[in-house]
């Protein structure tokens, strides 16, 4: 008996428990194993590490094949160790033999994702094709059947945010609790779009900028510029440059605006990284 707390041993007994319910709402991967069975005990530590890692997303059942012989043959198993991964009541993915903790993590980080990481998984693949109106209409079905689901609308603001369509955008976000996860982005979104209306266009900034590269007012238009064109990377080396040249630009404006793109790409943006560690080794 395994004292992981999200390993169980399961028996005839109590399989329909501890495998088909559970698996209504987890993944549970049945580990068909024997005392004789030398991979088997290689697997174990495996098991045992992953089931830890996801906390509790998956659970493993361990099977003793040699005790529970009716279960070894009513699920097919012809070696040792076997892997089943059961889900919703079915065989969603099996393992013949000693399987690798990155086999198992391919198919259990699909297994084990929110009904919300779902939804933006497929809505990013869409994106990924450059079918922004399709990704739309798709965000915009699953709201009609659920309505009050906060991690849509937010999806919703975003992408109509990258279609152009900001008042619609901003209508949605009105819609939207404050302490909704994710609002932060869309909102600073808007906040750039808002930012760049009183400004000229891109082309008049770069002429400007050509002929004056020292107007670091110029320079900072132009970072909002960029970022409303999804420019990241230009708009945060034009205000990491102003920030350099003179921190006491617009009241430390510069810095304060990189924070917003900052909140705006996320943290676990590798452009986010970079430049948070440019600013700090610049401030210290």
């Amino acid at each position: 008996m395994s004292n992981n707390p999200y390993i169980v041993d399961v028996t005839v007994d109590n399989f329909q428990q501890e495998v088909v319910e559970k698996s209504q709402t987890v993944p549970v991967l049945l580990d068909f194993w024997a005392d004789w069975c030398q991979p088997c005990k290689s697997q174990l530590p495996i098991l045992e590490k992953l089931a830890t890692a996801y906390g509790g997303k998956f659970i493993v059942a361990k099977v003793n094949a040699d005790e529970q012989p009716m279960l070894a043959q009513h699920l097919a198993v012809r070696s040792l160790p076997t892997l089943k991964i059961i889900f919703q009541g079915q065989i969603a993915q099996e393992f013949s033999g000693l399987t690798s903790e990155a086999d198992l993590k391919v198919v259990l980080d699909e297994l084990t994702l929110s009904p919300a990481d779902r939804i933006q998984k497929q809505v990013d693949a869409l994106i990924e094709e450059g079918q922004f109106d399709q990704a739309l209409l798709f965000v915009q079905q699953m709201l009609q059947s659920e309505p009050d689901n906060q991690a849509l609308k937010v999806q919703l603001a975003k992408l109509l945010l990258q279609t152009g369509k900001i008042e619609d955008a901003k209508q949605v976000m009105a819609s939207i609790p404050d302490d909704a996860p994710g609002i932060e982005q869309p909102k600073a979104k808007i906040a750039f779009y808002e930012m760049a209306a009183e400004l000229p266009p891109s082309s008049e900034l770069e002429a400007q900028a050509s002929k004056q590269p020292e107007d670091l007012e110029v320079s900072f238009q132009l970072a909002i510029r960029r970022v409303v064109e999804d420019e990241y990377e230009s708009a945060l080396s034009l205000l990491f440059t102003i920030v350099q040249k003179d921190r006491t630009f617009r009241e430390d404006g510069a810095r304060l605006l990189m924070l917003q793109i900052f909140d705006l790409l996320g943290s676990a943006d590798d452009l986010v990284k970079s430049f948070r560690r440019k600013l700090f080794s610049l401030m210290h």
